[in-house]
């Protein structure tokens, strides 16, 4: 078994996840990573059904797969927040999350990814509006979004400076760092995936 150091390449139980998959609580066999979805922003009071993104509007409320605006004033984009598996680089377990963002990045996103100019050294401040369980309260860490060239939702990563209530925040250094597949299973099962039996752990 391994242990949360070292490369997961390390751990035989790394191949079998990824050739013929682990057995999980939710009755289905997984093969390999899967991204782990929070569909919407924490306190979104409207519809939970996606509008179009094409339906974008400013004023109000409105959800998308890709957009939140909330009272006319709140935006947010849907973001990919990645933590590379130690060792396995460009495997990243994958949440898909949603961070605020200022009124000028949203609309300079969007104009963006419609006129397919996304650029992948663009970047701007956001604001992380989920809680992902496995962790202690992640509300409004502090990260920053980079664009995608290849249309995929932005990258999120959560770095600097942050409010002191959040201390020394673990999902810092697990971005910064990487996780091991124990981790990873850890994290699958908060949401409902529990594979630890399946994979011998």
């Amino acid at each position: 078994m391994t242990t949360d150091t070292g490369s997961v390449l390390d751990d035989p139980r790394w191949r079998k996840f990824n050739e013929q998959g682990f057995a999980c609580s939710c009755g289905e066999t997984h093969v390999g990573l899967f991204p782990i979805h929070m569909h919407y922003p924490l306190g979104w009071p409207g519809p939970k059904e996606y509008e179009p993104d094409e339906a974008l509007r400013m004023d109000g409320d409105f959800l998308s797969g890709s957009y939140n605006v909330r009272d006319g004033q709140y935006f947010s984009l849907r973001m990919r927040l990645p933590f590379q598996m130690r060792g396995a680089a460009p495997a990243a377990f994958m949440y898909t999350v949603w961070a605020s963002v200022s009124r000028p990045h949203f609309e300079g996103y969007v104009e963006a990814r419609k006129n397919n100019q996304l650029n992948n050294s663009a970047r701007v401040p956001a604001m992380l509006v989920n809680r992902i369980s496995g962790f202690p309260d992640t509300f409004k860490l502090m990260g920053t979004a980079f664009q995608q060239e290849d249309g995929g939702s932005p990258l999120l990563l959560i770095h600097g400076i942050q409010d002191e209530a959040f201390g020394d925040h673990p999902l810092l250094h697990e971005q910064r760092n990487g996780i091991s597949l124990d981790r990873a299973l850890q994290l699958f099962a908060e949401y409902g995936h529990d594979m630890r039996t399946g994979a011998g752990a």
